[in-house]
């Protein structure tokens, strides 16, 4: 394969692996297109036969290399920050309630950061006997708090991710050059 097959190659992997990448969100299985696109570049990769570079194609490949990185790290931060706000802003709340019968009505809640807060969860429970509490009122009642605590969970998860590949990738980055300056003397 030629070069420029090589390269078309490339780009219907990339279109495939943004088709792949919708499924696996969608099936919660994120190996088989990440495996299926690093098969298939590796197949592409070792059908090509023509190599052509010179100096200019090597400088305009380290150029766009450096200002990828540079882009992946800056989204990757603004979106940890960003993650990080949301997940921490806010508050809870809960009350308990006596009612006219001697139940006791437990209210928990999640909310958005002032001015306006709004509720993220509200969900309430209703022990009909406290004095005799059961299993399942326990049980319930975990649930009510335990559904509240994740409303932010999945956000804060994915910004702490972002803020790991930031640190790494940043990392990486300072380790390569510190490599190359070594070798190369600049």
């Amino acid at each position: 394969m030629k070069q420029r097959t090589y390269l078309i190659c490339v780009v219907l992997v990339a279109i495939g692996l943004i088709l792949a990448l919708g499924l696996g969100l969608t099936l919660a299985n994120m190996i088989v297109p990440v495996v299926a696109g690093i098969g298939i570049l590796a197949l592409c990769r070792s059908r090509v036969t023509e190599v052509t570079e010179d100096e200019l194609s090597t400088i305009l490949h380290g150029k766009a290399a450096l200002s990828a990185l540079e882009v992946t790290i800056l989204v990757a931060a603004i979106g940890f920050a960003v993650l990080m706000i949301f997940s921490f802003t806010g508050g809870t709340g809960s009350t308990l309630s006596r009612c006219e019968n001697g139940s006791i009505l437990v209210v928990y809640g999640v909310l958005t950061a002032p001015p306006d807060p709004e509720y993220l969860y509200e969900n309430t429970y209703l022990i009909s006997d406290p004095a005799n509490l059961t299993i399942d009122d326990v049980v319930a009642l975990d649930t009510l708090f335990a559904n509240g605590h994740r409303i932010r969970d999945t956000t804060r998860a994915f910004g702490a991710a972002l803020g790991v590949v930031t640190v790494l990738l940043t990392a990486l980055y300072g380790a390569f050059l510190w490599y190359y300056n070594r070798k190369y003397g600049t």
